[in-house]
């Protein structure tokens, strides 16, 4: 499947859900802006009815937090290969699931896993983590499915 071709259709439903601000999934659609400062967001990139803040507990440490804003791949297939940006590094902390996806499997420690959460940190943050490194099994109870 065309990732790209894909998101061009889903892009305008996403921007007329939320107002959008650099460091959420839609924001790629602006490239210039997406380059501009460090990842933050005061929108989430899916509707607000959606979305209960699901609080969710990364018991790793060192996890890479990953998101490239300028990479439509990054949006609709989270990977290390096309969200090449380590927008934060995190240890042992709660953040705030806003959904989750399939991606790149990971496999660490005899355990594997295809699904990522797209997660707001404390400090505002926008970025993927796979499951594998949150507490909860292979898919986060609580945690919807991202809309795209």
């Amino acid at each position: 499947m065309n990732t790209r071709r894909l998101f061009k259709a889903t892009t305008a439903a996403a921007a007329a859900v939320a107002a959008l601000t650099l460091g959420s999934p839609a924001a790629v659609a602006s490239p210039a802006a997406a380059q501009a400062g460090p990842l933050r967001t005061t929108a989430s990139p899916v509707s607000p009815a959606s979305v209960a803040a699901t609080s969710v507990y990364i018991w790793a440490t060192h996890v890479n937090v990953r998101y490239d804003g300028a990479d439509a791949d990054c949006v609709h297939y989270p990977s290390r290969g096309s969200c090449v940006k380590i927008v934060a590094t995190v240890s042992r902390t709660r953040a705030e699931g806003i959904c989750q996806h399939p991606g790149e499997e990971i496999v660490d420690g005899g355990y594997r896993n295809r699904w990522w959460t797209l997660l707001k940190l404390p400090d505002g943050t926008i970025g993927w983590v796979n499951n594998i490194y949150i507490q909860g099994g292979e898919k986060i109870a609580g945690v919807p499915d991202c809309g795209w």
